[in-house]
């Protein structure tokens, strides 16, 4: 507290006003859809603010570094040695001095939230004693708590005092020693000065104004600045003449940091309590020290009576500014967490689903065909007729010419063989690979339609898991119908035997006939060829004419498979376009209408985090602009003490 402190505010409006602004965080937190978790955080601050603006009670937190005499000024009050000093202290709690009409008692609080009383069988059992046989006294109860290895499981200390501490409804919170290397005991003192309505800040004339100190005051203290009153202890360890210098020196230090008026009340609290508890002593004596501290502890009593409304206002605004800021902060990250998932859901979509499978249509289809062009091109006429050219020359060399049945089977067979391989195997290899591309163009739809599907799905807000899209097979595409071939060769026997140039006497027909029976068709001409040739010249002269008119005979069926080739690589082509509008035809009968289903979802859920990003926008705006009111009455409940004006 400063001598610029609250004064009182006549009207109560600061607790009208704390109402509204709490209905509307009630309102904000149950039509904004936040995260659950964030959401009933805020909501447990909220009931925070509630519970303390409700309370009437008047919190007044005891600061101050360790060995500062802190435990001293605080036994002082209670006129007795009742807390242990914070040398002997190792639980990392802040201890709450409440009043109690009647007796005195102590309440621990443990990890597993149980609550333990002194004097009770269980905290005996607790303290690993027996029922009766201690701790006998508050102090001992005290001592073990506080002290012993128990402390590691303390999570809270109360002690009930039939003596009123600074007045009625007067509640005092004794915070661990901020300057100690335990980084909890800081925290602790930063949560109580959060709880703290009024502040009382220790400092030992000896060592008043610390570094450790000052972060203290101008970070969690800073707010409390007009409610701080600083009490200067250890006054007896300084020479009298030295008393008006150290003060001096604290309050300018104290304005140097922005204190306007420092509240600063220097006493000698262990000398008071010396003269208190010390034997014989019983009423107030001669020495100036108790006094001194009976009109620090009465003018700190005075303050805490005058300033109850206006301290606890301060707290409770400060709560509630808290959690304004803390309202504004959660629904701006939802506002941009709604604004990402906005984008993202606008950034993928299936507005057109029939132009997606038309898209992979005409995509297969170039690819397939581009796959057909180099296995036609791939195709090399003359070289294979060369190497038939080998082969049927091979087959009448030296005396095989002389057997005309078996030259002309021979023959016959090495030309149907040769024709139908080649037309086979440059079908079967077109369609291979046609049927390889069609192939992979199915998988790649199916994992691309079931990406697109599936993230639709999770941003349209879809609560069911996506299915995997269907893998369609891949139906075969048409075998190379060489029957053609067959009719072409058997053709060509047939005029070739009819030839005037081929009917030479009873070699040509007997060839003939023979070459008829052993194949049909291409047996005819060629074995014709042969008796012709065999009747009217010897084996060379015979295979030589053989020859010289069998090739353009067998050129021409070699140009005719050429054809057919071309005509089955066609039939290819219209399977390879069958296959691929079966493919089409099954995703859109499976599918054409949940995807506008979730199309129609999408513009739902893109409109509804629009509607939940303005909302977001419109809550932190209200939050901010609700903080800077609370400011303002916070600022407001700020006036000089009228005791001295």
């Amino acid at each position: 507290m400063t001598e610029q402190l609250v004064g009182n505010i006549q009207d109560q409006g600061w607790e009208s006003a704390v109402a509204g602004h709490l209905r509307w965080v009630h309102t904000t937190l149950d039509s904004l859809r936040l995260p659950a978790e964030r959401r009933d955080a805020l909501r447990s601050r909220l009931r925070a603010v509630e519970a303390r603006a409700a309370d009437p009670e008047l919190r007044v937190a005891v600061f101050g570094e360790a060995s500062s005499g802190k435990s001293t000024l605080l036994n002082a009050f209670l006129r007795r040695r009742l807390l242990p000093s914070s040398a002997r202290v190792t639980t990392c709690t802040t201890t709450v001095l409440r009043y109690r009409d009647g007796t005195e008692g102590l309440r621990v609080r443990t990890p597993a939230d149980a609550m333990l009383t002194w004097p009770s069988g269980p905290f005996a059992h607790w303290t690993g004693q027996r029922y009766g046989a201690g701790p006998g006294t508050l102090e001992d109860a005290l001592l073990r708590v506080l002290t012993t290895e128990l402390a590691g499981q303390v999570r809270g200390v109360e002690v009930l005092s039939p003596r009123r501490l600074l007045g009625d409804g007067v509640t005092v919170l004794d915070t661990p020693g901020f300057s100690v290397d335990d980084r909890g005991h800081r925290e602790l003192a930063v949560a109580a000065a959060g709880q703290a309505d009024l502040a009382l800040v220790v400092l030992p004339a000896v060592a008043a104004m610390s570094m450790t100190l000052v972060d203290f005051l101008t970070g969690p203290l800073r707010d409390h600045h007009d409610r701080c009153a600083f009490v200067l202890t250890k006054l007896d360890l300084l020479d009298a003449d030295e008393h008006p210098e150290a003060v001096e020196v604290v309050e300018d230090r104290l304005r140097d940091l922005g204190i306007a008026e420092p509240v600063l009340l220097p006493c000698a609290p262990g000398k008071a309590l010396e003269e208190v508890t010390g034997p014989g002593v019983r009423e107030p004596g001669a020495s100036g020290y108790l006094p001194a501290f009976l009109a620090v502890e009465a003018r700190i009593a005075r303050l805490a009576a005058e300033r109850r409304q206006t301290a606890i206002a301060a707290t409770v605004l400060g709560l509630l500014s808290q959690l304004l800021s803390a309202v504004e902060e959660t629904v701006d990250a939802q506002r941009a967490s709604l604004g990402r998932a906005e984008r993202e859901l606008s950034a993928l979509s299936l507005p057109d689903f029939p132009a997606f499978l038309d898209a992979w249509s005409a995509r297969t289809l170039d690819r397939a065909g581009a796959e057909l062009d180099r296995a036609a091109a791939a195709r090399n006429p003359a070289a294979s007729g060369a190497r038939l050219d080998e082969k049927v020359a091979g087959a009448v060399a030296g005396p095989a010419i002389n057997n005309m049945a078996e030259a002309a089977a021979n023959v016959s067979g090495i030309v149907r063989l040769h024709l139908r391989d080649e037309a086979e195997s440059a079908v079967r290899a077109a369609a291979d690979r046609v049927g390889e591309v069609l192939a992979s163009c199915a998988e790649e739809l199916a994992r691309d339609f079931a990406a697109q599907y599936s993230a639709l799905a999770g941003l349209a807000g879809e609560v069911h898991v996506a299915p995997v899209a269907p893998r369609v097979a891949v139906t075969d595409l048409p075998a190379p119908d060489l029957s053609g071939v067959d009719r072409t060769l058997t053709a060509i026997g047939a005029q070739l035997t009819a030839s005037d140039n081929w009917r030479t006497g009873g070699g040509a027909m007997a060839g003939a006939l023979a070459g008829s029976l052993i194949a049909p068709g291409i047996g005819t001409f060629v074995g014709g060829a042969l008796g012709a040739l065999i009747g009217k010249r010897g084996p060379d002269a015979a295979r030589e004419q053989f020859l010289e008119r069998a090739r353009p005979i067998i050129a021409a069926a070699h140009d005719e498979i050429g054809t057919l080739i071309t005509e089955c690589l066609l039939r290819v082509s219209g399977g390879l376009t069958d296959g691929v509008a079966a493919v089409r035809e099954e995703y859109d009968d499976e599918w054409g209408e949940e995807v506008d289903r979730l199309s129609t979802a999408q513009d739902r859920q893109r409109a509804e985090l629009e509607a939940g990003i303005a909302a977001c926008e419109k809550a932190a705006a209200l939050a901010r602009r609700r903080r800077e009111q609370v400011a303002a009455l916070r600022q407001a409940t700020t006036v000089h003490d009228p005791e001295e004006s």
